[in-house]
C-alpha cells in the first residue's frame, strides 16, 4: 500500500469510527508514528475533513459526534487554562456556583481553593472528584443518568435537581457559539441540563475557546443576550464585539500576557 492509498484508507477509518489514535494507525499499517502524523497533517491540509488532536484525529463531517472527555481534556489546554483563570476572577467568597461537565469549565477547579465558603453544584463526575480534594468547598452533584464517555450526569433527574437550586453564577461551555444563534450543543440532553443551570443562576458566564467561535450545532442552549459574560482566548470580530456591547454582554479576553 502506497502513501496515497494509506491516507485514503485512514479517511475511511475516521469516517466509520469518527476518531483514531496515531498509535492505533501506526500498528495497523506497520509504519512509524511520525509517518502517521504526516499522513494526518496532509489529510487535514488537503481536505479539511479531519481535525488533529493530541495523539490522533477525528472527523469534522459530523459535529454531532462528541469526543470522549479524556480526548477533549487534551485539546487547547493552554487556552482553556487561561480562560478558566480569568473566569475565576468573577467568583467571590461565599458564592454558590454551578459548573458544567465541560473540559474548559473543569479547569476552574484548581483556582477555587483561594475562596472561603464556596458551594459548588456540578453534573460532572470528574469535576466532583477533583473538588473533593478541597476541604473548604462544599460540593453537590445533580444526580441523573451517567452519559457514556463524557462522565456527565444528564436527564430529567439532573434537571429537576437544578430546578430546586438558587445559585449566584453558572459557568458553562459549549460546542459552538455565534452572536446570532447563541450557545449551541451537539447533544440535546446536555443542552437541556445547561438550560436548567442557566435558569438556576443569577448570572451565566460562557467559557469558550476560539475554536468554538463561529460554529453552530443543532441544539440551542440559550440566546446570546441570556449571558452575563463571555470569557475567551482571542478577540472577536468587530461586528460581534459591537453586538455583544449592544446586548450588554461582557467580553473578557484571557490574554496570555496579562494573567
Amino acid at each position: 500500500m502506497n502513501s496515497t492509498e494509506r491516507r485514503n484508507d485512514i479517511k475511511r477509518i475516521l469516517s466509520d469510527h469518527n476518531t483514531a489514535t496515531v498509535k492505533q494507525l501506526s500498528e495497523m499499517y506497520y509504519v512509524s508514528e511520525s509517518t502517521i502524523r504526516r499522513d494526518l497533517g496532509k489529510i487535514a491540509s488537503e481536505s479539511g475533513a479531519i481535525r488533529r488532536t493530541y495523539g490522533g484525529a477525528f472527523m469534522l463531517d459530523n459535529l454531532s459526534n462528541e469526543l470522549p472527555i479524556n480526548i477533549r481534556e487534551r485539546e487547547n489546554t493552554e487556552a482553556k487554562n487561561r480562560i478558566a483563570g480569568k473566569a475565576s476572577e468573577l467568583i467571590y467568597d461565599g458564592a454558590t456556583i454551578i459548573l458544567d461537565t465541560s473540559s474548559t469549565v473543569m479547569e476552574i477547579v484548581p483556582y477555587l481553593n483561594r475562596f472561603d465558603g464556596l458551594t459548588v453544584i456540578t453534573n460532572g463526575i470528574k469535576t466532583a472528584y477533583l473538588l473533593n480534594s478541597y476541604s473548604k468547598i462544599t460540593t453537590f452533584c445533580t444526580g441523573g443518568r451517567l452519559r457514556d464517555h463524557n462522565m456527565s450526569l444528564i436527564g430529567s433527574a439532573a434537571c429537576a435537581r437544578l430546578e430546586e437550586i438558587n445559585a449566584d453564577i453558572a459557568f458553562i461551555s459549549c460546542r459552538g457559539f455565534t452572536t446570532e444563534k447563541g450557545v449551541t450543543e451537539a447533544s440535546d440532553e446536555e443542552a437541556q441540563v445547561k438550560k436548567a443551570m442557566i435558569n438556576a443562576a443569577g448570572k451565566t458566564i460562557l467559557l469558550c475557546d476560539s475554536s468554538k467561535i463561529g460554529l453552530v450545532l443543532m441544539n440551542r442552549v440559550c440566546r446570546t443576550e441570556s449571558l452575563y459574560a463571555i470569557v475567551t482566548d482571542s478577540e472577536l470580530s468587530d461586528p460581534d464585539t459591537d453586538t455583544l456591547k449592544k446586548m450588554g454582554v461582557k467580553l473578557i479576553i484571557a490574554d496570555r500576557y496579562n494573567q
